[in-house]
């Protein structure tokens, strides 16, 4: 594979090495794309890596084998963040990675949390919101979704932003207001629900086009996170601009809020706990490809779809 668009996917095999002490072998039932692989495979994000790579980062599936003291046992319903090579038959991960499916939830739906659930975490550590307020765009999605309901469980005001009927979901999630961006002014929507003084964070995964408004939103002293490029990337910072309000801007970088991969597995566990609660946290399912079908699923997943999209292996 090289970089470029879903043409250079390409589906091949290669046999699995033998495992070493601490790692499962997973049969893989779900494996959830997500948007950071496109950027990557694009060889202009931030975050590079040597092509040819291998695809996927996340998925579900059922624990074969595994070595080592505290292995877990085969026929384990298990899933995972963070592990290359997920968009796959069979992966070796890490069992410290590892986190045992609640039986409430399917593997699709596991499928749809890790990163979710990793992402979230980090993002509701970035600024101090119990008993304050903030603004999730893209709440709909897997990420926004969790997001608003951490911040929701923290007793943090939060105001959600999605379109058409998937606004339901977010109010679902925990969202104290949801705004229907389709067919709402955001800006005024949000200064009426905070009584014209804007909200202390605002949670921003799309970039460009909505970078300009989400400063108009923020009170003074509020910060604006960044944590996607959905639509482009955000301009460069005119400290100026900040002035108003002496307001702070941030890129997230997930490695600085998560402390290594020892906490993966725990928040992913904190995911899967609050989809038994709260089902709304997990995103519906925009498509599901075979494995040899991958690269549809990416262009789906490129196309702007609504939902999680899935890899089944076994399909």
């Amino acid at each position: 594979m090289r970089a470029g668009g879903p043409e250079v996917i390409e589906v091949g095999e290669e046999e699995l090495p033998p495992l070493k002490p601490g790692e499962a072998l997973v049969r893989v039932e779900a494996a959830g794309l997500n948007h950071a692989e496109t950027l990557i495979r694009s060889g202009n994000y931030s975050i590079r890596l040597p092509f040819p790579f291998v695809l996927g980062g996340e998925g579900s599936g059922t624990v074969v084998a595994a070595e080592g003291d505290g292995a877990i046992p085969a026929g384990t319903r298990v899933c995972w963040g963070a592990v290359l090579g997920s968009c796959a038959t069979h992966v070796t991960a890490p069992t410290s990675m590892l986190a045992p499916i609640p039986d409430e939830l399917s593997f699709e739906d596991a499928a749809c949390l890790p990163v979710a659930g990793m992402t979230a975490g980090g993002l509701a550590r970035v600024w101090p919101l119990k008993d304050r307020s903030a603004v999730v765009w893209g709440a709909a999605g897997a990420v926004g979704r969790m997001l608003v309901a951490i911040l929701a469980d923290q007793a943090t005001d939060v105001i959600g932003i999605a379109s058409g009927k998937r606004v339901e979901a977010v109010r679902a999630a925990g969202a104290a207001r949801a705004i229907d961006r389709a067919a709402e002014d955001v800006r005024q929507a949000v200064l009426a629900h905070t009584g014209g003084r804007g909200v202390d964070a605002v949670f921003d995964p799309i970039g460009a086009p909505t970078y300009e408004t989400s400063l108009q939103l923020l009170a003074p002293r509020g910060c604006l996170i960044n944590y996607g490029e959905l639509s482009g990337a955000p301009p460069s910072i005119n400290l100026h601009s900040l002035f108003p309000g002496s307001v702070f801007v941030t890129k997230y970088n997930g490695m600085r809020w998560v402390e290594g991969f020892q906490e993966f597995a725990g928040l992913i566990a904190g995911a899967l706990v609050r989809a038994t609660k709260r089902r709304a946290v997990v995103s519906e399912v925009a498509g599901r490809f075979p494995l040899a079908q991958a690269a549809d699923a990416y262009r789906l997943l490129e196309s702007g779809a609504h939902g999680k999209v899935l890899v089944l292996p076994q399909m």
